[in-house]
């Protein structure tokens, strides 16, 4: 009777993540509804030189810090990992938000030019934040996935998640990629687990949300389609080779 306790506990954990990035994502809808359409900023860059992200933007709309855990995800931000927050500018929340295991597809939410030239402008760290409405196909435009990164502490989150053949697109600049090594703008920790962009499937697929809102359980190899993206890449060696079936950009 073991192994069907421990199964019908891990459906329970897909479950209750599942129904987390729905109400995530519902609560983004909620911010866009309130600032003209526009997604929240990834990464909001304050005068005096400190940020918040998303996660922190988003909070009065949820009103839950606990959702952004995911129920399969392993431990919460650890005191090791919080060196990078030694700043004083950085809030309780700040030390907390960038660990949380639900991340923004930001690449393309905050999309930046190809020649990256409106980046770090007007406060945004990655780009200026779309339109919700922006893109071509909403129910097939990523928005937001379950996160983790690798390290001592494995499957201790991130906010950010990145695409996949994003580092060689021709329409974005963006600061990560799917692949092995180290991504660029990672501040901590890698994905060398399953060389995703910080997508961490925890049970047989992990959740993704759409920008229309709707939320499902999907495998690492259905989120790269449209690309030539396998596990043995480099980090950056991806391609976008097919636009009608890339689920990440706007098209």
């Amino acid at each position: 009777m073991f192994p069907v306790f421990a199964q019908a506990k891990v459906a329970a954990k897909k479950t209750a993540s599942l129904s987390n990035l729905k109400q995530i994502s519902l609560a983004n809808i909620m911010y866009a509804g309130d600032t003209d359409d526009k997604v929240p900023m990834y990464v909001y860059i304050e005068t005096d030189g400190g940020w918040h992200e998303w996660t922190w933007t988003t909070a009065p709309y949820r009103k839950n810090w606990d959702m952004m855990y995911s129920p399969m995800g392993g431990p919460k931000a650890i005191s090791s990992w919080m060196s990078i927050f030694s700043d004083p500018k950085y809030n309780w929340e700040a030390n907390w938000q960038y660990f949380m295991q639900y991340g923004m597809n930001a690449s393309y939410m905050n999309r930046a030019a190809p020649d990256c030239s409106d980046i770090q402008i007007a406060g945004n760290l990655f780009g200026p934040p779309i339109s919700s409405t922006s893109a071509a196909s909403p129910a097939e435009t990523v928005y937001l996935t379950e996160v983790g990164q690798d390290g001592s502490e494995d499957n201790v989150g991130t906010s950010v998640v990145y695409g996949p053949g994003g580092w060689q697109a021709n329409d974005v600049c963006t600061y990560g990629d799917w692949g092995g090594g180290d991504l660029w703008y990672s501040l901590v920790g890698n994905t060398d687990k399953n060389r995703a962009g910080f997508f961490r499937p925890r049970a047989n697929g992990g959740v993704v949300s759409f920008l229309d809102g709707h939320a499902k359980l999907m495998k690492t190899g259905a989120l790269a389609v449209g690309t030539d993206w396998n596990i043995t890449q480099s980090t950056g060696s991806a391609i976008i080779n097919d636009r009608s079936k890339y689920l990440w950009d706007l098209q």
